[in-house]
């Protein structure tokens, strides 16, 4: 069941979302903003700090929610696109789910798939967090056992382990 504006209230101000601003909240879900930490393999350098970044077509970047999550063992959250940015042919690409227990910094996937330049600054609505209850907890909860690769973490996270996916050299790299 998907967690009203009330819940979400009571859920940011014991703690479960820092910095909590009230404004922020909608019938169901919690808008959740960007950091100044970016990711971006097309950049020198490819990691960096900075309140703006221009976001190209057809480049993407890794960025931070400026928010900390600490989800409840019975609650998981959906990261959802704001449509304004959709609508601008911005996208949230790859993952959005977060499983019950997770606690830290979300990192947000963006791209531009617009033919203009987008700029992306930091404090910007970027994304909607949507809550859901379990029927309940689970036996081993996100953090728990060692589970959770990205529990606890802050500012932009690269991969835990590319060892399963590991980059290509282009055509033109090949060793000879």
């Amino acid at each position: 069941m998907i967690k009203p504006d009330h819940w979400i209230r009571a859920f940011a101000e014991a703690g479960g979302i820092y910095p909590f601003n009230p404004e922020q909240i909608n019938p169901a879900s919690y808008d959740v903003t960007i950091g100044n930490h970016w990711i971006c393999p097309t950049r020198e350098p490819e990691e960096f700090k900075a309140d703006s970044i221009i976001l190209f077509p057809g480049e993407v970047v890794l960025a931070t929610t400026q928010e900390y999550v600490k989800l409840p063992r019975d609650v998981v959250a959906d990261l959802k696109l704001k449509s304004t940015l959709g609508r601008l042919w911005l996208n949230h690409s790859l993952s959005g789910w977060i499983d019950c227990n997770f606690q830290g910094q979300i990192t947000l996937e963006l791209q531009n798939l617009g033919p203009y330049p987008r700029k992306l600054t930091a404090g910007m609505r970027s994304a909607q967090l949507v809550f859901m209850a379990m029927e309940s907890p689970p036996d081993v909860a996100y953090g728990e056992k060692g589970k959770g690769n990205y529990q606890g973490q802050s500012g932009t996270t690269r991969a835990w382990d590319e060892k399963f996916f590991p980059t290509i050299d282009e055509p033109s790299k090949k060793r000879k």
